[in-house]
């Protein structure tokens, strides 16, 4: 089954499930970690940095389908003669860190620029610091620019603790945003920051086709606790049973 296939099938099934191994993470050693743990758990894909080295060797150590992640349009394209399953403008949160806040606009300009490119699929997390309706207003320009695949974003809260209460505090803004965007637009939406094995079906019931999960796999040091996990998290996707079918790529 090609990349396009098993990942239209998880999205459609509602239980897609990427690892997150952040846009400034280029060590390598640590990526393929996060993919293999990924790949042992029962992820569906992984998110990279935009790298090209490291997306060769990401492609030869798996079959997942492998997004790849950057805020430049011109590394992304090259990404996609690479091999990249998935071009992502997102995964914003480590540059958040650092002051940096893409505004709407530049998000708009960079997904034509892609489109106007490479037909590779792409994926764009809309802003969780913009207003609603800015959130809303960008959903549905980057679905009409040709982007393939929402994302939407959560707040990281305190990870070393994972307890019902905090799972869910973590994303309830995201779960709202979620809930409004699902009625806008007519495309895959993932959701992703704060996701967890507890709180996982919150995420589906609020409209979204699958989650991203990053923090809480890469904290861990050891490759058997993120398999660990990884297999959490993918048993909770499995065990969703909401009614009605996801959105395929086109």
């Amino acid at each position: 089954m090609k990349a396009i296939d098993r990942l239209n099938k998880a999205l459609t099934e509602r239980n897609f499930f990427k690892a997150i191994a952040g846009i400034n993470n280029f060590d390598h050693q640590s990526v393929l970690s996060l993919v293999k743990a990924a790949e042992v758990g029962g992820a569906h894909a992984v998110d990279i940095a935009c790298d090209i080295e490291l997306l060769q060797k990401v492609k030869v150590e798996t079959n997942l389908v492998v997004f790849v992640s950057s805020l430049d349009p011109v590394k992304l394209i090259e990404a996609a003669k690479f091999g990249a399953d998935v071009l992502e403008i997102g995964n914003f949160d480590a540059l958040y860190r650092q002051g940096f806040l893409p505004s709407a606009l530049d998000i708009l300009g960079w997904v034509r620029q892609i489109r106007q490119a490479v037909d590779t699929p792409l994926c764009v997390t809309i802003p969780g610091y913009l207003p609603l309706v800015e959130q809303l207003d960008l959903a549905t320009m980057v679905q009409a620019a040709g982007a393939d695949i929402l994302q939407l974003e959560g707040i990281i809260g305190k990870l070393e603790v994972i307890d019902t209460r905090t799972a869910i505090e973590s994303i309830t803004e995201a779960l709202a945003v979620t809930r409004e965007i699902r009625r806008t637009v007519e495309m895959p939406i993932i959701v992703a920051g704060g996701i967890n094995w507890i709180n996982v079906p919150f995420a589906i019931a609020a409209g979204a086709d699958g989650v991203g999960v990053g923090k809480t796999i890469t904290r861990l040091e050891i490759l058997e606790d993120r398999v660990d996990v990884v297999k959490k998290i993918s048993k909770a996707m499995e065990s969703i049973r909401f009614a009605g079918f996801g959105l395929a790529l086109v």
